[in-house]
């Protein structure tokens, strides 16, 4: 698996704190079966991510797995909050992009759904492709999928968070999860992982989950090629 959002890298959002505790959640995410992380750290009013300092803590982690015998490949993106997706500057937001091309953002609770136009048309301007973030979480959504929908079909990518299937968010996200799988409205898969612990077993139960209902070749596609696909550019 090619895991597309990750809060691994420590100290500088609400993922790991510490280099322990991003080799802990490093190693679970391997026993689950991920080869490759792209590591995303907010980028929002309350966590307004430094790229460079985002930059040098890969770099440390990717020392530190090194030194621990953890094979694990890195890159780094960013999560981007609506607010963060629209205003900051194309060189900005270019420093964050998975392969040079496609920008997270994540879809926050409280987020309109009028809102996915806004973004996707602001990104589309910078020649940026935005990739949703869990919105299976964003009431606006689960209560009229129409506007992801609609910006999906013009080029958006979506992607849904495995802690969401498991049920961590309550059964309401976990049904709207399965709800945008069942619509074939899903492009990727990834963890969203923040803290180690529960990440491999609950990772591991989703795949197989999916691949029971859904087949292997559908949760090969979410996890390997699309976001293969994505880190080529």
């Amino acid at each position: 698996m090619i895991d597309t959002h990750c809060h691994l890298l420590p100290g500088l959002d609400d993922g790991t704190r510490t280099m322990k505790e991003a080799l802990s959640l490093a190693r679970d995410l391997v026993h689950a079966g991920v080869t490759t992380v792209v590591c995303t750290p907010h980028r929002s009013r309350r966590f307004p991510t430094d790229m460079a300092t985002a930059r040098e803590r890969l770099a440390e982690v990717e020392a530190a797995l090194e030194s621990a015998d953890v094979s694990l490949g890195l890159r780094l993106g960013a999560e981007h909050s609506p607010a963060f997706a629209v205003s900051l500057d194309r060189a900005a937001l270019e420093q964050a992009t998975i392969g040079g091309r496609h920008l997270l953002v994540e879809l926050e609770p409280d987020t309109p759904a009028h809102a996915l136009e806004t973004i996707f048309e602001s990104l589309r301007a910078q020649a940026l492709v935005p990739v949703f973030a869990h919105p299976e979480r964003c009431r606006s959504v689960v209560q009229d999928s129409g506007p992801l929908a609609a910006v999906r079909e013009a080029g958006a990518l979506v992607q849904v968070v495995a802690t969401s299937v498991a049920g961590a968010w309550g059964g309401t996200v976990e049904r709207a999860a399965l709800a945008l799988f069942d619509a074939g409205r899903v492009d990727l898969l990834a963890s969203d992982s923040h803290r180690p612990g529960h990440t491999s077993r609950r990772l591991r139960h989703v795949l197989e989950s999916l691949a029971r209902r859904w087949g292997a070749e559908a949760v090969r596609r979410l996890t390997i090629e699309t976001p293969g696909a994505l880190l080529d550019g």
